[in-house]
């Protein structure tokens, strides 16, 4: 018995009806499909702003990570700080007013944001763009303040750990992660110690999922599988 492969895919599918499930705080739509050969299905994804994620180092070779509570994985995760961009707010901007809300550092008055790509997350459950930023030096300003109700609940924490150090609890690597890496290594300047970051560092980290990475300059670099903490 062969399989008679479909006539088209879900790309030419017409869009039958769009019912929004959940307004908010995080926007959840299902769409009803029509495939091209007949076959209707539903399709659910939560809709959401682009958002950032920084990678904070300090002059003195230190990670700035935020640990905290997250309920759907009754667990403790350690992440880069990250968060949603305001409407029309720039990914630089954004970048900075997370670092400050969600750790309290700021970047020094000589420090660069440097882009080092823009990935899609989970892309088959949400449209979620992010913007990974690399900041550097970046100094502790004040506490982490946060910026919704709901945080306070989330028991975090800021943690700092140097560079080498953080190689245990990334993950292994994998080779579009890698040429994120790459790009860390080129974008500090000039190349000394803090260049020596571990192959082992994911940079989007948000539990074990797949994300498509697109290039800081349009570089397509594919799929990778970001492991848990």
């Amino acid at each position: 018995m062969t399989n008679t492969p479909p006539v088209g895919t879900m790309k030419d599918a017409r869009l039958i009806e769009t019912e929004i499930l959940l307004p908010k705080p995080k926007r959840f739509v299902k769409e009803t499909l029509a495939m091209p050969d007949g076959y209707e299905c539903d399709w659910y994804y939560v809709d959401t702003p682009p958002s950032v994620m920084i990678v904070p180092l300090t002059a003195d070779g230190q990670l700035v990570f935020v640990r905290q509570y997250r309920h759907n994985l009754k667990s403790y995760q350690l992440e880069f700080p990250a968060g949603a961009m305001n409407e029309a707010e720039a990914p630089e901007a954004a970048a900075r007013r997370e670092l400050e809300e969600e750790t309290g550092f700021t970047a020094e008055p000589t420090a660069r944001f440097r882009p080092l790509g823009a990935y899609y997350s989970l892309p088959s459950e949400t449209n979620k763009y992010t913007h990974v930023f690399l900041a550097a030096p970046v100094i502790a300003s004040g506490p982490a303040r946060g910026a919704t109700e709901i945080e306070k609940y989330f028991d975090m924490s800021v943690v700092l750990i140097p560079v080498d150090e953080a190689r245990p609890a990334q993950g292994r690597e994998t080779a579009h992660r890698q040429q994120i890496l790459d790009r860390y290594r080129d974008a500090v300047e000039p190349p000394d110690r803090l260049c020596a970051l571990p192959a082992s560092l994911g940079l989007a980290r948000r539990g074990d999922r797949a994300v498509a990475i697109d290039g800081a300059e349009g570089v397509d670099l594919g799929l990778q599988r970001v492991e848990t903490i």
